[in-house]
């Protein structure tokens, strides 16, 4: 075997051998002739490295961070208008004897999923609101001794840069609303 194709096939450095004491190709590996890898090994890595660069690719062209941490890169891929506005995704409880909604985490911990997973499946939700009957469900096995929410209210808080430093107080959108069951 060539000397480059061995220090590519092997993970030790090769060492130099003396003319009169070259090994024989049919001599089994030792301690100083490593072996080399297997045909196995190879394709193995080859295939795991094929397999991370078809879910980067699909979750690229797909748009979706489903497949995290190898999914969409699109938010890293652009600045932000230092002008612009920046959309925060909000959930909110109506609870009985309230009159005014109460702002819950968007956390594991308050709803039982984090903000980016229903922020990634905004349209979906907006369209069928009832899914947000999972969130108040969530809610009251997480807190079983605070009230049972009576609306759940899906919001958006858009606060509007200048010069990339907010201006103002943030407008509040109401996105979808649902009457808890």
């Amino acid at each position: 075997m060539d000397e480059k194709k061995h220090r590519l096939l092997t993970s030790r450095k090769p060492h130099s051998e003396p003319a009169d004491q070259t090994q024989s190709a049919d001599e089994s590996p030792t301690a100083t002739n490593p072996k080399p890898m297997t045909t196995w090994s190879i394709v193995w890595r080859l295939g795991a490295t094929a397999v991370a660069l078809i879910i980067l690719t699909c979750g690229q062209f797909l748009n979706t961070n489903d497949f995290f941490p190898l999914g969409s890169l699109t938010q890293y891929a652009t600045a932000k208008d230092l002008n612009g506005t920046v959309n925060s995704t909000c959930i909110e409880a109506q609870f009985p004897g309230e009159d005014e909604p109460r702002r819950l985490g968007f956390n594991p911990a308050t709803v039982g999923i984090e903000r980016g997973d229903i922020e990634s499946q905004l349209d979906r939700v907006i369209t069928h609101p009832e899914l947000l009957q999972t969130l108040a469900d969530s809610f009251e096995r997480l807190h079983p001794d605070e009230p049972k929410p009576e609306k759940m209210i899906l919001c958006r808080s858009v606060t509007q840069l200048e010069n990339g430093r907010s201006v103002g107080e943030p407008e509040h959108k109401i996105l979808a609303t649902w009457e808890v069951q």
